[in-house]
């Protein structure tokens, strides 16, 4: 997939969140991105989705939000086949991975 994922950037000034982001993946192709939500042209037809697109994720909290994107990020790596690594760098797009994650893990630029 030729498009570029939003991961590690900011949008429109605001930070990516669970809340304002999707995530997208295809299973047969190993593609996986975050896109704002709602989105705004483009089709993304032959893609699962979860978080900002789902009323439950809507209505989480932060900390909520964290559990949901953990379990979302198992679902993938484990149902679907896609790449941990590849996925962890996506999901370092979001606030409430971010904030879920040990400051130590790749990627991760905070200190606790």
């Amino acid at each position: 997939m030729t498009e570029k994922s939003f991961s590690g950037a900011k949008r429109r000034g605001d930070t990516m969140n669970a809340t304002n982001t999707m995530l997208l993946w295809n299973p047969e192709t190993g593609d996986v991105l975050l896109k704002p939500w709602p989105e705004v042209g483009g089709r993304h037809d032959d893609y699962c989705s979860a978080l900002a697109c789902c009323m439950e994720v809507q209505k989480a909290d932060f900390e909520q939000r964290k559990k949901i994107i953990l379990i979302e990020a198992m679902h993938l790596m484990v149902r679907d086949g896609i790449d941990p690594q590849k996925l962890h760098a996506i999901l370092l797009g979001l606030d409430e991975y971010r904030d879920a994650c040990a400051s130590d893990m790749p990627g991760v630029d905070r200190h606790d």
